[in-house]
């Protein structure tokens, strides 16, 4: 089945989650590609803390988490730390309070870094099964 037509099929509220998912994820690249960091996470702490939350647990975590990752497969090089910026946004808005994390890790001589959402002790968005050292914590609260 073609992408459009599994969209068509969609219920509306099903289908306004994933316009909203695309929506954040190709802004916040776009944000990412044009400004620095320090301006993306300000901007977008600005918007997840603004979010009207009168739709409060109306999305599942896992619905939220679904419609990120799938998004971001339409987005060029929408990486881990994109989509934990857009997760911030969305999962703010359906009235998660979440953080996001960015950690590295110093493998067999590699250094890798990654980015990842969670809400309390729980990883909601970007899950890895490596042991990154957080070095970077962003909290809404």
């Amino acid at each position: 089945m073609s992408v459009v037509l599994s969209f068509i099929i969609l219920p509306y509220r099903e289908k306004v989650l994933t316009l909203e998912s695309l929506y954040w994820v190709f802004l916040v690249r776009i944000m990412v590609w044009m400004f620095s960091f320090p301006v993306v996470q300000s901007k977008v702490e600005k918007k997840a803390s603004s979010c009207d939350t009168n739709t409060k647990h109306s999305v599942s975590i896992t619905k939220l988490r679904i419609m990120i990752t799938q998004a971001a497969r339409f987005v060029p090089r929408a990486t881990c730390l994109i989509q934990a910026l857009a997760g911030h946004i969305l999962f703010s808005k359906y009235g998660y309070d979440t953080s996001i994390k960015i950690g590295v890790l110093a493998e067999n001589g590699e250094f890798e870094a990654h980015a990842w959402l969670e809400a309390g002790d729980r990883v909601v968005l970007g899950e890895s099964e490596k042991d990154f050292k957080t070095i970077l914590d962003i909290d809404q609260t």
